[in-house]
C-alpha cells in the first residue's frame, strides 16, 4: 500500500475518533441567581409543609357518561369521592367534581384530556402506525404527569389535584378547550376566582398551545410575582419492533438560552440545568414529545431518565421526569407550546426553534450536519415528491452524490495511477533500504522520487477526506430518516430497521441473532473494492499489518452494520458498487504509460521544492539526526 494511502487512512480515523470525543457532552457548570435558588428551596419547603393530605384513597362510587355539544367529542364521567386536604378548602367543589375525558380530532391526531389536572390523556397519531399496526399513541394514560404547583391562600396546591369544568369550542377551523377550576367562599359558596387552562388545536398541525392563567389572581392570594414548581413526566411507549435500538434513542434534550441544543447520554441519567432552558423535549427513534416556553425560559430543570428492567414484559421503554420552575407574574400566562408529533426535519424546522435539532444528524461537527442538512435532506425531499419507492429514491441519491464527487474520486485514481507508474523505481528503493534501520533513508529516497516526478504524495488524501463528511452524514440521517419508517424494498420490510432473511435463534456475541442481507452484500462488496484498490495500488511490503487491517474493517463493519438500519447498508452496498465501476472504467481509459511517460519528463525538468516538501524533508533530516544522537 503506497504512503499516500496510508496517511489518507490514518487521517480517516483520527477525524473519526476525534469526532466520538466531540460529540462527548460535557457538564455545564453555571451558577443560578442567589434569589431564585432562595425561592426554590421556599417553594420546595412549603409545598412538603401544606400538601401533606393530597392523594389519599379514592373510592369509586359511580359512572355515568355525558355527550358535549360537540358532535366530534365524546366525554367519559367518573364519580369519585375524596376527603378533602386543609389546602383545598376553597377549592372544595373543583376537588369532588366529577371526573371526565374529552377526546377531541383534528386531521393528524386525536386528542384526549383528563379534567382532573386539565392535562393531556391521549395523544394518538392518525398518519402513523406502531410495530402491532396501531396508531402511534406517545402518552402513557396511567402514568402520565403535567402538573403546577402554585400558591393561594397562603397555601401550595398542585393542578394534579383539582377537576376542571370543561368548555369545547370551535372557530375557523381550530379547536379551543378551556379548563376551570373555581375557588370558592366556604360560607357563601361565591366563586372568588379560579385557574384556568386554555388549549388551542389547529387544525392540520402537531403543536398545541398551553395557557395557565388565575382568575381574579388577589382575591385567591395569588401573589404579582411568584416561582411555580411544574413536574413533567411519561413512560415512552414502544414504537418499533426492535425494542433495543429503540431504548438506545429514547432520551431526553433540550435547548438553553444560547440556542445550544443538547441531549441527555443514551443510558439512565439525572442532570441538573441550572440555566435558563427554552425548550426541553422526551425523544424517541421516530417522535418526540416536547416542552416549549413561549414568551420566556424555565429557570431552572431536574431531568431524570430511567430504564426499565430488562426483564418487564410491558411496552414501556423509559421513564422520563422533568421538574421546572418559572418566574411567572399574574400579568400574564403562563404559555407553553406542546408538540407531540413525528421527528420530521422540515416540520420541525418550520417552527425556527431548532426543533429539528432533535433529530441526530451530526450537528455536533458542522462538515456533517452542513451535509446533511444542506444536500442530502432537500435532495431527498425532492426526489420524495415523484412517489417512488425509496429503495429507488437511496439508489438516485447515490448516483446523484458520486457525480458530485466524481472529480475528486477521479483526483484520487490519476494520484495512485501516477505512484503504480512509478512503481520499478519504488521496488528499487524498498530493495536498497530493506533493513529496519534504514526507514529513514528510504523515506528520504522515496520522496525525493515523488518531487523529481513532480508528485504530491499528499494528492490522494484529500479528495479522499472530502468525502469523508458524506460517508458519516449518510450514517446519521438513514438511521433517523422518518420518511424510511415501514417502507419496504425487496426483501426488508422495514428500511428504517435492520432486514432479517434468516434468523438464527441464538445470539452471536457483537453479531446478532439474525443474519441481514444487505449488510452481508456490504460488506462483501467493501472486501471486493479493497481487493481491486490493493491490486491496483503500489504496496508497501514492510506494511503487512496495514493491509490485514484493510481487510478486517469488512468483517468488523458487517457486525456493526447487522443491526442498523437496512437502508444504510444498502446505501454503503450501492456506493461501493458504483466506486468499483468507477475504477474499473478509469483502469480502461486512462493510458498508464503516457503517464509514466511525463513522468519521466519531469525528471529532465528543474526541481522546484514546494514548501510542503521542504518541511518534509527538514522533519526526516530533524529525525534522521535523532536518531544519531541515540
Amino acid at each position: 500500500m503506497d504512503r499516500s494511502q496510508v496517511i489518507g487512512f490514518i487521517l480517516l480515523f483520527a477525524l473519526l475518533i476525534g469526532y466520538m470525543f466531540y460529540l462527548s457532552p460535557s457538564k455545564e457548570e453555571l451558577e443560578r441567581q442567589k434569589q431564585i435558588q432562595d425561592s426554590l428551596r421556599l417553594v420546595e419547603q412549603q409545598k412538603k409543609d401544606s400538601i401533606f393530605l393530597a392523594e389519599q384513597a379514592i373510592q369509586e362510587s359511580a359512572k355515568d357518561t355525558i355527550k358535549t355539544e360537540s358532535d366530534i367529542d365524546t366525554t367519559y364521567i367518573v364519580e369519585s369521592q375524596k376527603s378533602i386536604p386543609e389546602a383545598y378548602t376553597f377549592f372544595k367543589q373543583s376537588y369532588q367534581t366529577e371526573d371526565s375525558i374529552i377526546f377531541i380530532e383534528n386531521d393528524v391526531a386525536i386528542i384526549s384530556f383528563y379534567c382532573k389536572g386539565a392535562i393531556l390523556h391521549s395523544v394518538k397519531l392518525k398518519n402513523f402506525k406502531d410495530y402491532q399496526n396501531n396508531p402511534v399513541q406517545l402518552i402513557d394514560t396511567n402514568n402520565y404527569e403535567f402538573s403546577f404547583v402554585f400558591r393561594a391562600f397562603d397555601r401550595f396546591l398542585e393542578t394534579k389535584n383539582l377537576f376542571f369544568e370543561p368548555s369545547i369550542k370551535n372557530s375557523n377551523g381550530n379547536i379551543y378547550v378551556t379548563f376551570i377550576a373555581n375557588a370558592r367562599d366556604t360560607l357563601t359558596n361565591e366563586i372568588l376566582g379560579g385557574v384556568k387552562i386554555e388549549y388551542s388545536i389547529p387544525q392540520n398541525e402537531y403543536m398545541v398551545d398551553y395557557k395557565l392563567s388565575f382568575i381574579n389572581p388577589d382575591e385567591i392570594g395569588v401573589l404579582p410575582l411568584d416561582i411555580l414548581t411544574f413536574s413533567w413526566a411519561n413512560n415512552m411507549i414502544q414504537q418499533e419492533e426492535d425494542k433495543k435500538v429503540e431504548t438506545i434513542n429514547t432520551t431526553i434534550c433540550y435547548m438553553n438560552s444560547e440556542k445550544k441544543v443538547k441531549h441527555l447520554k443514551a443510558k439512565d441519567q439525572k442532570q441538573t440545568l441550572n440555566f435558563r432552558v427554552k425548550w426541553i423535549g422526551l425523544k424517541q427513534q421516530f417522535f418526540t414529545h416536547t416542552l416549549i416556553n413561549v414568551e420566556d425560559y424555565f429557570s431552572s430543570a431536574e431531568l431524570e431518565t430511567k430504564s426499565f428492567s430488562p426483564d418487564d414484559t410491558s411496552r414501556y421503554l423509559r421513564r422520563m421526569s422533568v421538574g421546572m420552575t418559572i418566574e411567572h407574574s399574574t400579568d400574564r400566562p403562563v404559555h407553553f407550546k406542546i408538540y407531540t408529533g413525528p421527528l420530521k426535519y422540515s416540520i420541525l424546522r418550520s417552527y425556527k426553534l431548532r426543533l429539528e435539532r432533535e433529530i441526530p444528524l451530526g450537528w455536533g461537527f458542522a462538515p456533517i450536519a452542513w451535509v446533511n442538512r444542506f444536500l442530502v435532506i432537500p435532495v431527498f425531499n425532492w426526489l420524495e415528491r415523484y412517489g417512488l419507492n425509496y429503495g429507488i429514491i437511496i439508489l438516485i441519491l447515490t448516483l446523484l452524490l458520486k457525480i458530485v464527487l466524481l472529480p475528486f474520486t477521479y483526483k484520487t485514481y490519476m494520484s495512485t495511477a501516477k505512484m503504480r507508474a512509478l512503481k520499478p523505481e519504488l521496488d528499487k528503493i524498498n530493495q536498497k533500504y530493506s533493513k529496519p534501520d534504514d526507514a529513514l533513508k528510504k523515506q528520504q529516497a522515496t520522496m525525493e522520487l515523488y518531487k523529481k516526478s513532480k508528485i504530491n504524495p499528499a494528492g490522494g488524501c484529500w479528495p479522499m477526506l472530502l468525502q469523508f463528511p458524506i460517508l458519516i452524514a449518510m450514517f446519521r440521517f438513514f438511521p433517523s430518516a422518518i420518511e424510511l419508517r415501514h417502507k419496504p424494498f425487496l426483501w426488508a420490510h422495514d428500511l428504517s430497521a435492520s432486514d432479517s432473511i434468516l434468523d438464527l435463534g441464538f445470539n452471536i456475541p457483537l453479531y446478532g441473532d439474525h443474519v441481514s442481507l444487505f449488510a452481508l452484500l456490504m460488506a462483501i462488496s467493501t472486501l471486493l473494492y479493497t481487493y481491486i484498490n490493493n491490486k491496483l495500488t503500489p504496496t508497501d511490503t514492510n506494511a503487512p499489518g496495514m493491509k490485514f487491517m484493510m481487510y478486517a474493517m469488512p468483517i468488523i463493519f458487517l457486525g456493526i452494520f447487522n443491526n442498523y438500519s437496512s437502508a444504510l447498508s444498502y446505501y454503503y452496498f450501492l456506493f461501493n458498487v458504483v466506486s468499483i465501476l468507477q475504477t474499473l472504467t478509469f483502469r480502461y481509459f486512462v493510458n498508464e504509460e503516457k503517464i509514466r511517460a511525463k513522468l519521466l519528463e519531469n525528471w529532465k525538468k528543474p526541481v522546484k521544492k514546494s514548501s510542503w516538501q521542504q518541511r518534509m524533508e527538514e522533519l526526516a533530516k530533524q529525525q534522521q539526526t535523532n536518531v544519531k544522537k541515540r
